[in-house]
């Protein structure tokens, strides 16, 4: 049941519509084609239809609207999925949808129009409410970043009950205007952009200026980042990492791996024998490979989860350490991906090994200029 309308088949949804036929009878022999509807292909009288993609086709005759989950349609008017809370569900030329509601926000001032924005290690974020935005006639479709030819990307979100407009940004240098500062003290470095909101001119009459709204977001050029398990099972585990502001995140991983070829990660569980070759992989999804490298500074090994435990040292400083293990480094300070190879060991009256390694995001300012200088 939804709301007031019930049916146990399609054709007893459409109340006063009951005339119409169902779509498989084959007295109809009907179909639903998007952007046409649903018509018998015998006359091509209206049909109702027993199941519909909503998303590509107008399931219902114009009047009628489709329930999803007890497959009809009905006079009732229905917009799925339901509206927030400052929206309506609204007949436009016969398909329900949400528009804003005008009385929301009547009160509002302007200067409450405040963004969000959220940082991560993939993209940056700016959101606003959408009905806010529409109430001093703004123009969503137009909002642009400091390069004007880079449009906001944006896309609609409910959050918190509410309709929100979420413009998405690349943290990388030069993109879309993008300014980028490091911070060399802090071990910081921080992306900012400006993000213009015109004004709606299809009335004729503009009543707002233009809006803009500069935003940044500051990471860690350092983080650390540990297998969280041992080597008996070894799976992947996935670590945030917290930032010096306090506005994003950077996510690194780091695995232990079957092969040379870093593709099929351990994920159950596995006993290794001593002397086994094994191989870890550190990655980062942050994109900004053009201008930072990723280095693991130090990577300990211990027969405990705890990092202030004593362990065998395997990298210190970039260099790999090879007095007590035998470790080969693949990658390191060269890419946003760190390999290395071990042989596999174990600790006296232990049987478990964990991993951790500190790492950082190294600027490029040389080819070289992240990689071990060591020559021992």
């Amino acid at each position: 049941m939804v709301g007031s309308v019930a049916c146990t088949r399609a054709v007893t949804c459409a109340s006063g519509n009951s005339s119409l036929p169902l779509c498989p009878d084959p007295t109809c022999n009907g179909q639903c084609i998007p952007e046409i509807g649903c018509y018998c292909n015998i006359g091509a009288i209206p049909c109702l239809p027993f199941e519909c993609d909503l998303s590509t086709t107008p399931c219902c005759p114009v009047g009628l609207f489709w329930y999803s989950n007890v497959s009809c349609c009905s006079d009732v008017l229905n917009c799925e999925p339901a509206c927030a809370s400052d929206e309506v569900c609204t007949n436009n030329a016969g398909i329900a949808e949400c528009t804003c509601d005008p009385t929301t926000y009547l009160h509002a001032s302007r200067s409450d129009i405040v963004p969000t924005i959220e940082c991560s290690s993939s993209e940056m974020a700016v959101s606003l409410k959408k009905c806010l935005l529409e109430r001093f006639m703004y123009s969503i479709p137009d909002m642009h970043y400091t390069d004007p030819n880079c449009n906001s990307f944006s896309y609609r979100e409910v959050v918190g009950n509410e309709s929100w407009i979420k413009a998405q940004a690349a943290p990388l240098a030069g993109w879309c205007g993008n300014e980028r500062a490091i911070n060399a003290v802090d071990k910081t470095i921080t992306y900012s952009n400006i993000l213009y909101v015109p004004p709606a001119t299809s009335s004729g009459v503009i009543i707002s200026s233009i809006l803009k709204l500069p935003f940044s977001c500051t990471y860690n050029l350092t983080m650390q980042t540990s297998l969280q398990t041992v080597l008996h099972p070894i799976a992947r585990d996935d670590v945030y990492l917290p930032l010096a502001s306090g506005l994003g995140i950077f996510l690194a991983t780091m695995a232990a791996y079957v092969s040379n070829s870093y593709t099929d990660p351990y994920t159950v569980d596995k006993t290794l024998t001593v002397g086994d070759p094994l191989y870890i992989g550190i990655s980062t999804t942050f994109q900004d490979g053009d201008t930072f490298r990723l280095r693991a500074d130090k990577c300990v090994a211990s027969p405990t989860n705890n990092p202030a435990e004593p362990g065998v040292l395997l990298i210190s400083d970039g260099c790999p350490v090879t007095h007590d293990v035998d470790i080969q480094i693949i990658h390191n300070g060269d890419s946003l991906d760190v390999m290395f190879q071990m042989v596999t060991f174990a600790f006296q009256d232990q049987s478990e090994v964990y991993l951790l390694c500190d790492v950082s995001l190294c600027p490029k300012t040389t080819p070289d200029s992240c990689k071990c200088a060591s020559t021992s």
